[in-house]
């Protein structure tokens, strides 16, 4: 009994070693081809489940490896910070006991990011630098114009210049739309101006025409009260009432005469050796509206 019981155990453990060892390479399998593909967070997760059924250094080696070039990977696409993402990248190039087609793949991606630090350091930097002034400055339409270089240039549009198309492309339209708000400012105040210059023309035309009105006007009073007089003596409103009421007396209807009618009669009658109202007679009226004709 006893050792029919210990050919079963046995037995038991060879199987549990035999579905470990399946298991362990299935996972590692899976690991390499997910590497292969450059998945390297699914080829870390299975290296790390092959580590976990046998804890081999191979599996934790591998695991490390892929790790880091998925850190490097993701860290380049998501920020700018190219540098630490190059050190991952040789990290993982001389990782110990690497998977070969990593260490291919990692010393591919090094030479690649250095080349996207370089292209950040020396040309995307400055054009930042000199827009942000523009910025400061006001210069909306030149930092637009700046930022507009940025995303025309020949790499911009690769995996690992994502973050730096998304900051520049926002802060594009911020410049943009301060510089509108500038223009509609300008244009406004231009009006304003505009309009302040034609009002000033027109309060200048207004003023000149009351002027020349007034002058007009004085002129006319002048002359009205030139045709006011008759032998020298200013014929006043109880002048021409009382013309008017010669005129009744005369038989002569006087509703359609005007003062300066009754005055120029009274100025033709005194021409006529009449010189006092009550004097004028109706061959003066007759003689005036001839000469008026």
């Amino acid at each position: 009994m006893l050792v029919g019981g210990g050919i079963f155990f046995a037995s038991r453990k060879s199987n549990s070693t035999n579905d470990n060892s399946a298991s362990y390479q299935t996972y590692m399998q899976a690991g390499k081809d997910a590497a292969q593909a450059k998945k390297y967070a699914k080829a870390a997760d299975q290296f790390g489940q092959a580590y976990n059924v046998k804890a081999t250094k191979t599996a934790k080696h591998y695991q490390d490896q892929a790790q880091n070039l998925a850190d490097s990977v993701n860290l380049a696409k998501t920020t700018t910070k190219y540098q630490s993402a190059v050190n991952l990248a040789q990290k993982a190039q001389k990782q110990t006991g690497g998977y070969s087609v990593m260490t291919t793949q990692a010393k591919k991606l090094v030479k690649t990011l250095k080349a996207v630090l370089d292209n950040y350091q020396h040309e995307i930097k400055p054009l930042l630098k000199s827009a942000a002034s523009d910025m400061t400055d006001g210069n909306y339409s030149d930092a637009a114009s700046t930022y507009s270089k940025i995303l025309d240039l020949p790499y911009i549009n690769g995996a690992y210049y994502a973050k730096v198309r998304s900051e520049v492309k926002s802060l594009l339209k911020e410049a943009k739309s301060k510089s509108d708000d500038s223009d509609s400012s300008s244009s406004s105040s231009s009006k304003d101006s505009s309009s302040s210059s034609k009002s000033s023309s027109k309060d200048k035309a207004s003023s000149s025409a009351d002027s020349s009105s007034s002058s007009s006007n004085q002129a006319e009073g002048q002359s009205q009260s030139s045709n006011d007089k008759v032998n020298g003596s200013t014929v006043t409103s109880r002048d021409t009432q009382q013309i008017r009421n010669q005129l009744d007396n005369l038989g002569v209807g006087s509703s359609g005469w005007s003062p300066q009618d009754l005055i120029n009669l009274f100025r033709y009658a005194s021409s006529q050796g009449h010189t006092t109202i009550d004097s004028i007679t109706k061959s003066d009226v007759e003689g005036y509206l001839n000469s008026s004709k």
